[in-house]
């Protein structure tokens, strides 16, 4: 696993290292090309002359994006050429199953989250609120589609190089994943969800989980747009402030019932898979 993130870290390092500009475009994807590790795109959309709107390019993704494919479906990203050679970043899916919902879904938490009072989030025996995200799949999931078991919810961000935060938290989840099921639990989902979702596609999110060892069956790992990040980061009582190149932050777990009730709340960095699996074989 750790030759795995160190590949993943120095990788991002290089790309971030280069000076080409990238400019959103937006397209449908005619063709997932895995001997060029590449898809081919009808551009609908382009922020550059160099990229005009009706032009065929074949574009390099990155390993998760490629097994995710998005053959047939309209995506946004970033373009960049490097050498030459053309590559989408923070690709993203635009249409697909459950797209609207999640907007109009989305919409109606941003109206409640502006009248929120800054000293109300969600806490032990709350509610959580629905809300729409695309997961690791490219996917769009409503978190409510979990209702009728229970899941454990953290977040996170996968660029954080903080040992006791973000990296820590995660291999956790993974154990808890494991533990789980070996407890018998098996109605028991996982979720996490992005502060970065600029750069934390479901691309980069699909890479993550490959290098932490996450099943996917049971396991969602979410992304969206700034804004609902924004939105549930406020609903979920969560602190953010981006500082020297990286984003600083509180850390909650959750775990929340069948009912999406929240029945343990542990703030902080310190919890444990047993305390978990022990509040879960409550529920």
């Amino acid at each position: 696993m750790r030759g795995i993130l160190n590949s993943l870290l120095l990788s991002m390092i290089a790309v971030s290292a280069l000076v080409a500009e990238s400019f959103p475009v937006q397209g449908r994807v005619l063709q997932v090309l895995p001997e060029l590790r590449a898809v081919k795109v009808e551009l609908s959309e382009s922020s550059r002359e160099v990229l005009t709107v009706g032009q065929v390019m074949i574009f390099r993704v990155g390993p998760g994006d490629l097994e995710i494919g998005y053959a047939g479906r309209l995506i946004r990203a970033d373009a960049v050429s490097y050498s030459k050679v053309w590559h989408l970043e923070q690709l993203f899916p635009v249409d697909g199953i459950g797209a609207k919902a999640m907007v109009d879904v989305n919409k109606h938490l941003h109206n409640a989250t502006a009248s929120l009072s800054r000293r109300k989030y969600v806490r032990e025996g709350d509610y959580i609120p629905n809300f729409g995200m695309i997961d690791q799949h490219g996917e769009f999931l409503q978190i409510r589609e979990l209702r009728g078991q229970a899941f454990v919810l953290n977040f996170i961000f996968t660029r954080c190089q903080v040992a006791k935060m973000c990296p820590a938290s995660t291999a956790r989840m993974s154990e808890l994943q494991i533990a789980a099921r070996e407890a018998g639990l098996e109605n028991l989902d996982l979720v996490t969800i992005t502060f970065d979702p600029e750069y934390d596609s479901p691309g980069i999110l699909r890479q993550y989980a490959q290098a932490y060892g996450l099943e996917h069956d049971n396991f969602h790992l979410l992304t969206g747009t700034q804004e609902l990040v924004d939105d549930l980061l406020r609903q979920f009582g969560i602190l953010t402030m981006e500082e020297d190149g990286t984003i600083n932050h509180t850390m909650a777990t959750l775990l929340v019932d069948a009912n999406g009730r929240v029945a343990f709340r542990k703030e902080g960095t310190k919890w444990s898979v047993k305390e978990f699996l022990k509040e879960a074989a409550q529920l």
